[in-house]
Protein backbone atom coordinates (compact mmCIF):
# COMPACT_ATOMS: atom_id res chain seq x y z
CA UNK A 1 0.00 0.00 0.00
CA UNK A 2 1.30 3.34 -0.94
CA UNK A 3 -0.14 6.75 0.20
CA UNK A 4 -3.33 5.19 1.67
CA UNK A 5 -6.19 7.12 3.29
CA UNK A 6 -8.85 5.52 5.13
CA UNK A 7 -11.61 7.48 6.72
CA UNK A 8 -15.08 7.18 8.42
CA UNK A 9 -16.93 10.37 7.99
CA UNK A 10 -16.95 12.58 10.84
CA UNK A 11 -19.67 15.16 8.87
CA UNK A 12 -22.03 15.07 5.86
CA UNK A 13 -23.65 17.23 4.19
CA UNK A 14 -26.11 17.91 6.93
CA UNK A 15 -23.12 18.89 9.43
CA UNK A 16 -21.26 16.94 11.90
CA UNK A 17 -21.96 13.48 12.74
CA UNK A 18 -22.42 12.59 16.56
CA UNK A 19 -23.38 9.24 18.58
CA UNK A 20 -21.43 7.59 16.60
CA UNK A 21 -23.31 7.24 13.43
CA UNK A 22 -21.96 6.32 10.17
CA UNK A 23 -20.65 3.29 11.10
CA UNK A 24 -17.82 2.11 10.19
CA UNK A 25 -15.94 -0.40 12.18
CA UNK A 26 -12.34 -0.80 11.03
CA UNK A 27 -10.39 1.06 8.35
CA UNK A 28 -7.84 -1.05 7.93
CA UNK A 29 -8.36 -5.22 8.63
CA UNK A 30 -4.76 -7.43 7.54
CA UNK A 31 -5.35 -10.78 7.38
CA UNK A 32 -1.71 -11.27 5.34
CA UNK A 33 1.67 -11.95 5.84
CA UNK A 34 4.29 -10.00 4.14
CA UNK A 35 2.63 -6.72 3.88
CA UNK A 36 3.80 -3.05 3.42
CA UNK A 37 2.30 0.10 3.64
CA UNK A 38 4.22 3.59 3.09
CA UNK A 39 1.86 6.50 4.37
CA UNK A 40 -0.92 5.06 6.19
CA UNK A 41 -3.88 7.26 7.27
CA UNK A 42 -6.71 5.71 9.34
CA UNK A 43 -9.08 7.81 10.49
CA UNK A 44 -12.22 8.12 13.17
CA UNK A 45 -13.25 4.48 12.93
CA UNK A 46 -15.61 3.03 15.55
CA UNK A 47 -13.78 0.05 16.28
CA UNK A 48 -9.78 -1.01 15.90
CA UNK A 49 -9.04 1.56 13.53
CA UNK A 50 -6.30 -1.00 11.85
CA UNK A 51 -6.38 -4.39 12.75
CA UNK A 52 -2.70 -6.51 11.77
CA UNK A 53 -3.40 -10.04 11.89
CA UNK A 54 -0.51 -11.06 9.03
CA UNK A 55 3.21 -11.51 10.38
CA UNK A 56 6.69 -9.84 8.85
CA UNK A 57 4.50 -6.75 8.13
CA UNK A 58 5.83 -3.37 7.97
CA UNK A 59 4.49 0.05 8.07
CA UNK A 60 6.65 3.69 7.23
CA UNK A 61 4.84 6.35 8.63
CA UNK A 62 0.98 6.07 10.04
CA UNK A 63 -1.16 8.51 10.88
CA UNK A 64 -4.58 8.69 12.83
CA UNK A 65 -6.95 10.40 14.53
CA UNK A 66 -9.52 8.65 17.08
CA UNK A 67 -13.29 9.57 16.66
CA UNK A 68 -15.05 12.22 18.13
CA UNK A 69 -17.99 11.12 18.65
CA UNK A 70 -17.86 7.94 20.83
CA UNK A 71 -18.27 7.19 24.74
CA UNK A 72 -15.91 5.86 27.22
CA UNK A 73 -18.61 2.71 27.21
CA UNK A 74 -18.86 2.14 23.44
CA UNK A 75 -15.13 2.62 22.51
CA UNK A 76 -12.53 2.92 25.02
CA UNK A 77 -13.77 0.49 27.39
CA UNK A 78 -14.20 -1.86 24.78
CA UNK A 79 -10.13 -2.05 24.05
CA UNK A 80 -10.49 -0.41 20.90
CA UNK A 81 -7.27 0.80 19.83
CA UNK A 82 -5.57 3.36 16.69
CA UNK A 83 -3.16 0.78 15.40
CA UNK A 84 -3.44 -3.39 17.10
CA UNK A 85 -1.77 -6.45 15.96
CA UNK A 86 -3.50 -9.09 16.23
CA UNK A 87 -2.68 -12.44 19.06
CA UNK A 88 -0.81 -14.42 16.96
CA UNK A 89 1.48 -11.86 15.28
CA UNK A 90 5.34 -12.40 16.27
CA UNK A 91 6.85 -10.37 13.74
CA UNK A 92 6.37 -6.82 12.86
CA UNK A 93 8.54 -3.59 12.59
CA UNK A 94 6.32 0.01 12.01
CA UNK A 95 8.56 3.60 12.14
CA UNK A 96 6.90 6.68 12.44
CA UNK A 97 3.39 5.55 14.55
CA UNK A 98 1.24 8.88 15.45
CA UNK A 99 -1.96 8.55 17.19
CA UNK A 100 -3.97 11.74 17.80
CA UNK A 101 -6.73 12.05 20.19
CA UNK A 102 -10.31 14.82 19.77
CA UNK A 103 -13.05 13.48 21.78
CA UNK A 104 -14.93 16.18 20.78
CA UNK A 105 -18.35 14.80 22.74
CA UNK A 106 -17.58 13.16 25.64
CA UNK A 107 -14.12 12.48 27.96
CA UNK A 108 -13.02 9.18 27.01
CA UNK A 109 -9.84 8.00 28.71
CA UNK A 110 -7.98 5.52 26.13
CA UNK A 111 -5.40 3.09 27.38
CA UNK A 112 -2.74 3.24 24.76
CA UNK A 113 -3.37 4.21 21.25
CA UNK A 114 -1.10 1.17 19.81
CA UNK A 115 -1.49 -2.35 21.22
CA UNK A 116 0.18 -5.21 20.42
CA UNK A 117 0.51 -8.79 21.93
CA UNK A 118 3.31 -9.59 24.51
CA UNK A 119 6.60 -9.23 22.63
CA UNK A 120 8.91 -10.95 24.78
CA UNK A 121 10.51 -13.73 22.68
CA UNK A 122 9.07 -11.89 19.23
CA UNK A 123 10.37 -9.73 16.78
CA UNK A 124 7.91 -6.83 17.13
CA UNK A 125 9.11 -3.66 16.63
CA UNK A 126 7.07 -0.05 16.81
CA UNK A 127 9.95 2.86 16.42
CA UNK A 128 9.45 6.30 17.00
CA UNK A 129 5.87 6.45 18.01
CA UNK A 130 3.52 10.07 18.80
CA UNK A 131 0.66 10.76 21.09
CA UNK A 132 -1.37 14.14 20.10
CA UNK A 133 -3.89 15.29 22.18
CA UNK A 134 -5.41 18.11 20.01
CA UNK A 135 -8.63 19.87 21.77
CA UNK A 136 -11.22 18.28 23.60
CA UNK A 137 -12.34 16.04 26.53
CA UNK A 138 -10.54 12.60 27.72
CA UNK A 139 -7.22 11.56 26.87
CA UNK A 140 -4.80 9.04 25.74
CA UNK A 141 -2.76 7.01 28.68
CA UNK A 142 -0.48 5.84 27.06
CA UNK A 143 1.33 5.54 23.32
CA UNK A 144 2.35 1.28 23.15
CA UNK A 145 0.98 -1.27 25.40
CA UNK A 146 1.02 0.83 28.92
CA UNK A 147 4.19 2.49 27.94
CA UNK A 148 5.00 6.37 26.92
CA UNK A 149 3.43 8.98 29.18
CA UNK A 150 -0.17 9.65 28.12
CA UNK A 151 -1.61 12.90 25.96
CA UNK A 152 -3.99 15.57 27.58
CA UNK A 153 -4.97 18.62 27.41
CA UNK A 154 -2.02 20.16 29.31
CA UNK A 155 0.48 17.68 28.03
CA UNK A 156 -0.41 17.94 24.38
CA UNK A 157 2.21 15.67 22.54
CA UNK A 158 4.41 12.79 23.73
CA UNK A 159 7.29 10.36 21.81
CA UNK A 160 8.02 7.28 22.49
CA UNK A 161 11.51 7.11 20.48
CA UNK A 162 14.46 4.61 20.75
CA UNK A 163 12.58 1.64 21.38
CA UNK A 164 13.14 -1.92 19.61
CA UNK A 165 11.04 -4.97 21.48
CA UNK A 166 8.78 -3.91 24.18
CA UNK A 167 8.78 -5.80 27.15
CA UNK A 168 12.82 -6.92 26.38
CA UNK A 169 14.91 -3.27 25.98
CA UNK A 170 14.30 0.02 28.01
CA UNK A 171 12.71 2.83 25.78
CA UNK A 172 12.68 6.47 26.09
CA UNK A 173 9.62 8.56 27.00
CA UNK A 174 10.03 12.34 25.84
CA UNK A 175 7.90 14.83 26.20
CA UNK A 176 7.41 18.50 24.25
CA UNK A 177 5.56 21.58 24.85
Amino acid sequence: MDHTWLWRADHDIGGLVYNSDNYVATGLQVNSDHVKAYGLFVEHTLGDMTAWNGNHGEVYFYQSELPYDVTQANYADKGFASFKLGANVTSHHAWGLGVYNYFRDNVVTMPSGIVTPPTEGTNIQIVNSLGVFLNGKGSMTHIVNGEGNGVMSGHQVEYLCNNTMFGANPTESIFLQ
